[in-house]
């Protein structure tokens, strides 16, 4: 396992911060109990997207392709995707043409060290850790051609959309011919986008870098000439409105601002408002929209949805 540390910095109180560096502020040990109860309701993401995709099948083609698979996790987080993956499909029977056990050498790639180590945690066979690159995807130097899959799930919501076509040039030359990307990113109409909208405008006076959204990362694909498909998920978080805690820490976390009450949420402006409107029938109902971005040199042969949505 190499280790690869581009970025230091001292991150500012969250009051102080622009998204970026609350984000990284929030992945750290002193954000775990926030992280904890965000993943409460927050894990059903990763579900979704694991029955999206037969996983396994893509793998076995890649794999067979080159005949060893090298997959980097971009902006890994604490590994909640391969967490899924393990969980819910048949992955770690992956097995190759001759019957071996087929190893998925697995980078990640985080500016926390406290995500990659969570994220590295989690890592089970056919997943075997390899290197860490501790930076910016913005800052990435891969080496070239290297990947034949690299995945970004629920992670680049902090990549300001004007930098987006530079990650997907990285991205560009970081996948070997025949490699994919997958990208996972709530739409200008899914709720994490749509909230920290609100956030930035009731909070913030309208100041603060947007999430970028799965539009932004289509687009940016076809800037940099990847073909691209995508499917849509459409499901709800749901959250018991009696449970002011929970609903609290998850949306702090959906902002990465844990100085803001619910209480002053609640007050705020269009925010109040948006939050006010999402609550029915006992309940908190968050309308999430994800896209699935998948993009490479040649999709003529991807063939893996499970759902045509």
């Amino acid at each position: 396992m190499n280790w690869s540390q581009n970025m230091s910095r001292s991150l500012p109180a969250a009051t102080d911060a622009d998204t970026f560096d609350r984000s990284c502020a929030h992945w750290s040990a002193d954000g775990r109990d926030g992280m904890d109860n965000f993943y409460t309701y927050a894990t059903v993401d990763y579900r979704h997207l694991a029955d999206l995709i037969d996983w396994p099948a893509l793998l076995t083609s890649l794999s067979q392709q080159t005949g060893a698979l090298q997959l980097a996790d971009l902006a890994c987080g604490s590994g909640k995707f391969p967490g899924a993956l393990l969980e819910h499909t048949t992955l770690s029977e992956l097995m190759s043409a001759e019957s071996k056990s087929t190893q998925v050498l697995y980078d990640l790639l985080d500016p926390s060290i406290f995500a990659i180590e969570e994220a590295a945690a989690v890592l089970k066979p056919p997943f075997v850790e390899r290197d860490h690159y501790c930076c910016r995807l913005q800052d990435w130097q891969p080496n070239p051609e290297t990947y034949d899959l690299c995945w970004a799930t629920h992670a680049l919501y902090c990549v300001p959309a004007e930098e987006m076509s530079e990650c997907m040039a990285i991205l560009r030359g970081a996948i070997r011919p025949g490699g994919i990307g997958v990208v996972a990113q709530s739409n200008r109409s899914g709720h994490y986008s749509w909230f920290y909208e609100h956030f930035l405008d009731s909070i913030h006076g309208g100041n603060g870098t947007r999430f970028s959204t799965a539009e932004d990362v289509y687009d940016a694909a076809n800037n940099v000439g990847f073909e691209r498909q995508r499917r849509t998920l459409d499901y709800k978080t749901v959250i018991d409105e009696k449970d002011h805690q929970a609903l609290e820490s998850y949306l702090q976390r959906c902002a990465f601002d844990d100085s803001i009450s619910l209480d002053r949420m609640m007050k705020s402006g269009s925010l109040g408002q948006y939050l006010t409107s999402a609550k029915r029938q006992g309940a908190y109902r968050f309308q999430q929209s994800v896209d699935v971005v998948v993009f490479g040199d040649d999709l003529s042969s991807f063939n893996f949805w499970m759902q045509d949505k």
